[in-house]
């Protein structure tokens, strides 16, 4: 059967161009791939072009080092610097929302990442997709973190994006 993976990604540089080619590997690599809409935000701690923010899902064999491995792959094939500071444009970056349920933080993976209750542009993409998944630390639905978090309102509007 595989794991249930829930992925960030977001670009603000040639971000058409490498959204539609990191979903079109997805589609390569992965099984039962799902995407949300997709959402345009402003650059936060530092004035760059506004990002174009999604979620996507899939199933894999993979273990979730072998998975943040293949993925760091993708946004290395799409000119991704990891030398760059924290806060900068980025031509893509993918991270790991979620893992099935699993609970995990170390030096190289921290699961569930804690945007997806701090950012609307995590969030929201995730309702569109997985509003009744369950946050595996605070045991509520999307849609429920979204009424009782104070949620960041990051997001400008909707993108008419096919992918």
């Amino acid at each position: 059967m595989g794991h249930k993976v829930y992925i960030g990604i977001g670009s603000n540089l040639e971000k058409e161009k490498n959204i539609r080619s990191c979903i079109a590997l997805l589609h390569k690599n992965y099984q039962s791939i799902v995407v949300s809409p997709v959402y345009e935000t402003q650059s936060m701690g530092f004035d760059g072009p506004n990002f174009y923010n999604l979620v996507s899902s899939f199933d894999t064999e993979q273990d979730i080092y072998a998975l943040k491995e293949q993925l760091k792959k993708i946004e290395n094939k799409h000119g991704r610097n990891f030398n760059e500071t924290k806060f900068s444009s980025r031509t893509l970056d993918i991270d790991i929302l979620y893992y099935d349920d699993l609970v995990l933080s170390n030096d190289k993976i921290d699961i569930p990442r804690k945007e997806i209750i701090e950012y609307d542009f995590v969030l929201k993409p995730l309702i569109d997709i997985a509003a009744d998944f369950i946050h595996p630390t605070l045991n509520i639905s999307h849609i429920e973190i979204m009424a009782k978090h104070s949620i960041k309102k990051q997001i400008i509007s909707q993108i008419d994006f096919d992918l």
